[in-house]
């Protein structure tokens, strides 16, 4: 049978990162947690200033820094890591084959699999990248650069249908 679409992917270690990151923040909802825990930080920092604690309210400062650079560019670094650990997706190349109820994909190291659409967990779409997660933490990267307009109108139908 042939495929709608056929996607030729390769994974670069900026992709890891980015779907790493859309993870974080459309899978954990990390996004509410940053926000949340930044307004407690602020009004605890404000009110040990109004009380004139000020040595609390510079540690707060200081702990708020360190909890930020650590959700936006410590995990960004750990996934970076990740990336280079796992020689699995270094330099491979992959071809994505969509059909009308699966796709498969095929890497150069001459592996391949077949993904039924009503197995998936989520299709999460972001400006830049379509991610299928097969699970919570699992997924392939599809970039929209790489892929026909007509594609973003297939994946949109396939979530819909299968309710993803």
């Amino acid at each position: 049978m042939e495929p709608k679409f056929t996607i030729h992917e390769r994974y670069s270690e900026s992709e890891f990162v980015r779907f790493n990151r859309a993870l974080l923040f459309n899978v954990w909802h990390l996004k509410k947690t940053i926000i949340i825990s930044n307004i407690a930080l602020l009004i605890m920092i404000v009110t040990s200033f109004i009380a004139h604690n000020n040595m609390f309210a510079v540690g707060l400062l200081f702990f708020m820094a360190v909890f930020n650079w650590y959700i936006f560019i410590g995990t960004d670094q750990k996934a970076a890591r990740a990336y280079r650990k796992n020689k699995s997706v270094q330099d491979q190349e992959f071809v994505f084959y969509f059909h009308e109820n699966q796709y498969e994909s095929q890497s150069s190291d001459g592996s391949s699999s077949s993904v039924p659409y009503s197995t998936l967990h989520k299709i999460i779409e972001t400006p830049t990248n379509i991610y299928i997660m097969h699970a919570p933490t699992v997924g392939t990267i599809i970039q929209k650069a790489n892929c026909p307009d007509s594609f973003i109108g297939f994946i949109r139908d396939i979530k819909s249908r299968y309710k993803i």
